[in-house]
């Protein structure tokens, strides 16, 4: 942690003010009767205890021959480095310092850490969190330098609230149990993932088929000013998938997990490899590559074709779409609407939710309790 270097003697006005007598061979009598103020005042601002006004800067100015800016910011600039010596203005840097890297009120309020008060605690549990000695975010520096830079679309985007994210799911990875990973499974899993959107069970089979395949997933929600919809990383030998939920629909949930599960398949040739991804903005060239191996999976070209010439995108047309390409109506809303095909607001009844139909054991909740249980 970087912080405001003071000088090693902090100088009052009053020093200025004996040396202004000392040339002129006055005493502080003398100054008295010249600014006609008590000799215990004079006393007091010589000794920097007393705090210089706009009306006895205007007549140490008179007297001396300086502006009274030049006495009010002598005296400004002493008792603000005098106040960050204090300990309670330091505290302020400390917490501005913590806040600036990491969204507290939210992570205490979803029990990522504990509330506390006291900033000594509050240290300890950051600390806790990263798993580090001294309070110093120099770290995240460099993890923005190699993974988290973001164009200026990402105008909110705050790569630090992205990195405590991103440590949380592995934290909660680390903790999860894994069978050997199988890559080869996942094309499999892939091409039939448009068959898994069709009943309630398929997203709890499609967290089933990764399990076996050596894939972890968990659902941890987005932090404030990350946009993620879902993630893929590594944990040791097994690779991760997170879902967000930060949009709770059927659509989202397939097209989340498709681009993830390219991610895996295209993407990941050693240990260190990390995605984090806002489906809307899809700007680098993995990033793209993801979204066509997702839309093959998830038959985007059968399902425009199906609309191709079509004025009027009815309901009726929609579920024989889905029937005929083995889809949720859901899915083929969204793949829609995605294309500017139909409007945003259309159909949107056909979606449903999909955070109700994810075991209980990968989601936030359930994990963040085993964590705890387990200190």
């Amino acid at each position: 942690m970087v912080e405001n270097k003071n000088p090693a003697y902090n100088i009052g006005p009053g020093e200025f003010i004996k040396e202004e007598l000392e040339a002129r061979h006055w005493r502080q009598e003398d100054l008295a009767a010249i600014l006609n103020m008590s000799l215990k005042a004079i006393n007091e601002i010589i000794r920097s205890k007393q705090a210089i006004t706009i009306e006895t800067a205007q007549k140490l100015g008179m007297a001396f021959g300086q502006s009274p800016q030049f006495w009010l910011n002598l005296d400004a600039n002493y008792r603000l480095r005098e106040r960050r010596q204090d300990y309670a203005i330091k505290e302020v840097g400390k917490r501005a310092y913590i806040y600036a890297h990491m969204p507290i009120g939210e992570m205490v309020k979803r029990g990522w850490i504990k509330a506390s008060k006291p900033l000594s605690v509050l240290e300890e549990e950051v600390k806790r969190f990263w798993g580090i000695q001294d309070l110093d975010f120099g770290f995240m520096d460099k993890g923005i330098q190699s993974k988290f830079r973001k164009s200026a679309a990402f105008a909110g985007y705050n790569p630090y609230f992205a990195q405590a994210w991103l440590h949380m799911a592995r934290r909660c990875a680390s903790r999860m149990d894994g069978s050997a990973y199988r890559p080869r499974a996942l094309e499999t899993i892939g091409d039939n993932l448009h068959r898994l959107t069709l009943s309630v069970e398929g997203p709890a089979r499609f967290i089933k088929d990764l399990s076996a395949a050596g894939v972890k997933f968990l659902v941890l929600g987005h932090l404030p000013k990350t946009y993620a919809d879902g993630a893929a990383f590594m944990d040791g030998r097994n690779p991760v998938i997170v879902y967000t939920g930060r949009y709770d629909r059927i659509d989202h949930f397939w097209f989340t997990m498709a681009h993830e599960l390219a991610h895996l398949l295209l993407h990941f040739k050693g240990m260190d490899e990390c995605f984090i991804d806002r489906l809307d903005q899809l700007e680098t060239a993995q990033e793209r590559a993801a979204d066509r191996k997702a839309a093959v999976w998830l038959k985007e070209r059968e399902v425009l074709a199906c609309f191709k010439n079509v004025t009027f995108k009815s309901r009726a047309l929609v579920a024989r779409c889905a029937v005929e390409h083995d889809l949720h109506p859901g899915v083929v809303v969204g793949i829609l609407q995605h294309n500017g095909i139909l409007p945003r607001a259309n159909l949107n009844a056909l979606k449903g939710s999909v955070l109700n139909l994810l075991p209980p054991e990968i989601q936030e909740a359930q994990l963040l309790k085993e964590m705890r249980k387990a200190g």
